[in-house]
């Protein structure tokens, strides 16, 4: 794959020394906390291009040496890709090993393990940090329903097959129109090409509602798991036990934590505090709701652990919701 000229990006240049401190610094604040151990010798200045926004970060990297990048896992809250614009790397996501190469990027999961390593001597990679809601949100609407699971894509994304061609080609457009600040000032065009690419990463990435997207439908749920979540939804203000969940849904504790964590990846406790999360953003979301009266709304009585917890699940506090 021939390199793209000039550099991704090149407008957009955010870091460019032979300081890794200070390159890893400036690499944190456009993706998310991450650890840099340098593994191999001098090679070459570190090279950051970047544009940085709520629901789209694409940078241009080169630290210019082999490095390991390893995120901290609490935070990678978004899906990220990363391709090679030239030279190679290998990224880790759990026990997997990808070659980061011309016709092979990695995918990445929210939440999941993941690490960039043995970078070759001025590699430099492409690096696409899309949000989760967005994404998300883009994949209700193509399935008509909401979603009963977190989205998880496939690892490996073949660059070489007519589909990945396509997303790159995509994704190469859309560096190129970053590059312009008309662009970047114009929000309607920026949110245009952030859920285009959404869009394309679900029709052309395989991930666990391939088959529905295909089908026209969400795979089944289980008639147990169905009574269990349906008496969540129906009774989230209320004080509930895992035991009264099991109970509603006809099954023992124990295969209610199995088939919520076969189908969720969470444990029933947590599903929950999410459905209650979720309705107290809905209510602050207009500002006419106290962040208090929310919370006991939603059946979150202690404001300390809610406030946490709200930060955790959505990036910021309840108040800054509220205020919009």
């Amino acid at each position: 794959m021939a390199p793209i000229e000039p550099l991704p990006l090149s407008r957009h240049l955010l870091s460019r020394t032979t300081d890794l401190e200070e390159f890893g610094e400036r690499l944190n604040a456009v993706y998310y906390p991450a650890r840099l151990r340098v593994r191999g010798r001098h090679g070459g200045p570190a090279v950051l291009h970047a544009v940085h926004g709520p629901d789209l970060t694409a940078g241009y990297v080169q630290p210019g040496r082999d490095v390991q990048v390893i995120p901290v896992r609490e935070s990678t809250t978004a899906f990220h890709i990363n391709f090679a614009h030239r030279g190679r790397l290998l990224a880790t996501t759990g026990d997997l090993v990808v070659p980061v190469e011309g016709t092979v990027a990695s995918v990445h999961n929210p939440g999941s393990e993941h690490a960039l390593h043995h970078w070759e001597p001025m590699t430099g990679v492409v690096g696409v940090k899309l949000s989760q809601r967005v994404v998300e949100e883009e994949l209700e609407k193509l399935l008509g329903v909401p979603l009963e699971a977190p989205l998880r894509f496939e690892p490996v994304l073949d660059l070489d097959s007519a589909a990945g061609r396509g997303w790159l080609a995509l994704v190469r457009l859309i560096l190129t129109e970053l590059d312009d600040p008309a662009v970047l000032r114009d929000e309607r065009i920026r949110d245009h090409y952030v859920r285009t690419l959404a869009v394309t990463t679900l029709t052309v990435q395989p991930q666990n509602y391939s088959e529905a997207l295909r089908t026209g439908g969400s795979p089944a749920m289980p008639r147990t798991l169905r009574r269990a979540v349906d008496h969540i939804e129906q009774h989230f203000a209320s004080p509930l036990t895992v035991g009264d969940v099991a109970a509603a849904g006809g099954t023992s504790v124990r295969r209610l934590q199995e088939v919520f964590r076969e189908r969720f990846e969470v444990t029933p406790m947590t599903y929950l505090r999410n459905v209650r999360l979720d309705h107290a953003r809905e209510l602050l979301r207009g500002g006419q709701t106290e962040v208090t009266e929310a919370a006991r709304a939603s059946g979150l009585s202690h404001l300390g652990r809610f406030a946490a917890a709200y930060q955790e699940r959505f990036g910021e506090l309840p108040s800054q919701t509220r205020r919009g």
